[in-house]
């Protein structure tokens, strides 16, 4: 069983079982350095001193406290903060329901995942979890963790539930994209609209790796093992773009669609835009300079003469 990083209720109205929390995600594979003494080799350790005098404090005797003033400071026990519990504090009571599609990604925060606190939460448990899914909706309450109320997403997946802390509306930026001024040009989006098509593919975190600790773990390994370190080249900047169009189509080129794999089919659009370049284009004989279609079509295949047979052929005896 996963490791409980909180334990507390799952309610719903008057319903409610025990569950824990276990969080989602984990950063045990990335590597972690430590300071060290280059003289000595050893591990360094930080000291707790008095800012005023510089005298060491054990951390045993160390206080919280909070600024209300320059330099005038209100202490706060363990046994004051464990007495400000309060609801949230055991109980993830669902007080609302919303669409998931309904809550923008930005308010997402760490996910943690939903257990069955012993046998006897496992049928509400599931039953509460059933509900959501089969309403196609996703429960919305709140939780105390690490001294703060956070607001929390709850929503059933894969037979169990997960939750995820949600930002409130102070902690998300507003963007300073500023005004639009008109639209791209049609010919360069149609190029990129292309070039994603291309690209298209299915969502595998499999794939996803973390190159640069990929790259930091062969240097521990290399330099553990007493190998000389291998010279890794630099990363060059990208190539600034003179010309958009000119890249758009070097960037086409490289996406071509592999051997024996279907070019995509541009979707249909109501009365499309001519988006073929102008001077790539010839003029048609006898026309007053109009560019030619890029495909002419087929001219109609002949219909059989009726007219009678031209003069001077004999008939056939």
């Amino acid at each position: 069983m996963p490791r409980a990083s909180w334990n507390g209720f799952l309610r719903l109205s008057l319903v409610s079982c025990p569950v824990y929390l276990s969080p989602a995600v984990t950063e045990a594979a990335h590597i972690r350095l430590h300071q060290l003494n280059p003289k000595t080799g050893n591990r360094v350790r930080q000291m707790l001193v008095d800012d005023d005098t510089g005298d060491k404090v054990e951390r045993a005797d160390v206080v919280k406290g909070y600024e209300y003033d320059r330099h005038q400071y209100v202490t706060i026990s363990d046994d004051e903060l464990a007495a400000l519990k309060i609801e949230s504090s055991q109980t993830i009571d669902l007080a609302s329901f919303v669409e998931r599609d309904a809550i923008d990604p930005l308010y997402l925060d760490t996910p943690y995942y939903i257990y069955p606190d012993g046998k006897i939460a496992i049928e509400t448990f599931r039953v509460i979890g059933e509900a959501m899914e089969h309403k196609g909706r996703v429960g919305i309450g709140h939780i105390v963790l690490a001294n703060r109320e956070r607001t929390v997403m709850v929503e059933p997946r894969g037979g169990g539930m997960l939750m995820r802390l949600l930002r409130g509306a102070a902690e998300v930026r507003r963007p300073e994209f500023g005004e639009r001024e008109g639209d791209a040009d049609p010919d360069m989006v149609a190029v990129a609209e292309t070039i994603i098509e291309r690209r298209a593919a299915e969502f595998d975190p499999s794939e996803f790796h973390d190159r640069y600790q990929e790259a930091l773990h062969a240097l521990v390994e290399s330099k553990a093992q007493g190998k000389p370190v291998a010279k890794r080249k630099d990363a060059e900047p990208p190539p600034k773009v003179v010309d958009l169009m000119e890249a758009l189509k070097r960037s086409l080129a490289q996406a071509e669609p592999k051997r024996g794999e279907a070019k995509p089919a541009r979707k249909s659009r109501a009365e499309p835009a001519d988006r073929r370049q102008a001077h790539l284009l010839l003029p048609v004989s006898g026309g007053k300079g109009e560019p030619a279609a890029a495909k002419p079509s087929r001219p109609p295949a002949a219909k059989p003469s009726r007219q009678p047979a031209a003069k001077g052929r004999k008939k056939a005896s």
